[in-house]
């Protein structure tokens, strides 16, 4: 996916480095990291969650963390969103985009999110002309 002659590296949050990870993008064992073409992705390699343990639910050293993991990225991806998803969202260049329902595998998570190319295009555009919060992007 290129966005404004740009490549777009996508972070995908998994356990077993097949399947996205079911609950908060934040507990992820890996990030698989991706550059995305429309209707093409190339694999680029998977870091490691070395994020501290949450004190408490929404810990803000974690979401500080996970920011330093995915440097480099513009998009990351989960299935669930918690209070780190948000403040990612307001709070940093990334932009979270939830992929749910019946995509639980990489795979279908990038597919999906290549279907989607227009919505995150305009989305990631947005972001990067200084928009705050709003809606997540949610694909089903």
């Amino acid at each position: 996916m290129r966005i404004d002659g740009l490549a777009v590296k996508v972070a995908i949050g998994t356990h077993d480095k097949k399947n996205m990870h079911d609950d908060h993008v934040g507990d992820s064992r890996y990030f698989a990291i991706y550059e995305l073409e429309k209707g093409s992705w190339s694999f680029l390699e998977y870091r490691e969650n070395n994020s501290p343990e949450e004190r408490t639910h929404g810990d803000p050293r974690k979401a500080e963390a996970i920011m330093k993991i995915i440097e480099g990225c513009d998009v990351l991806v989960g299935r669930a969103m918690g209070p780190n998803f948000v403040k990612i969202r307001d709070e940093s260049p990334y932009l979270p985009v939830i992929v749910r329902g019946k995509h639980r595998s990489i795979e279908d998570a990038l597919k999906a999110i290549n279907e989607n190319y227009e919505a995150i295009k305009e989305a990631l555009k947005r972001k990067r002309a200084g928009e705050k919060g709003g809606k997540p992007l949610i694909i089903e």
